[in-house]
């Protein structure tokens, strides 16, 4: 348990069990109610949980950190969740998180184009793992739903 990257393996399959099990409850909610009220709740709910560790954690803005603050919880976490759960209104829960796992891929490929930052070997080969990985699953489900 003291190993780190142990710990950091814990974490990982911790947050992909919770992600999971929100994808298939915002499935559901989809149902009844609209893509922007559901991911309105998600994200207060996050806000009430996170709101007192600005008191334990002693923080301090800038003007340039809560601009950046609110374009990354507008665009990169609002604006993604809404989509993500309208679109598993059309498509599988499964194909969806397919898809979200190609996540880091973009991330790697923005900062690329955006901050000019040229991934190292080891990033490239986890990229491509993960495209792998993404395009096996997706044949193979494609492939059964065919038959």
């Amino acid at each position: 348990m003291s190993n780190s990257i142990f710990q950091g393996v814990v974490w990982g399959l911790l947050a992909g069990l919770s992600f999971s099990v929100l994808s298939i409850i915002n499935r559901r909610l989809t149902q009844n109610h609209s893509s922007l009220l559901i991911s309105f709740y998600l994200n207060v709910t996050a806000v009430v949980f996170l709101i007192p560790f600005l008191f334990i954690i002693p923080t301090f803005f800038n003007t340039r950190d809560i601009l950046l603050l609110a374009f990354l919880g507008v665009f990169c976490t609002a604006l993604a969740h809404t989509l993500f759960i309208n679109g598993i209104k059309w498509i599988s829960v499964r194909t969806a998180s397919i898809i979200s796992t190609l996540e880091p891929v973009y991330g790697i490929m923005i900062a690329m184009i955006l901050l000019k930052e040229i991934p190292s070997l080891r990033t490239i080969v986890g990229g491509l793992i993960i495209l792998g990985t993404a395009s096996t699953v997706s044949l193979k489900s494609a492939g059964r739903s065919s038959h």
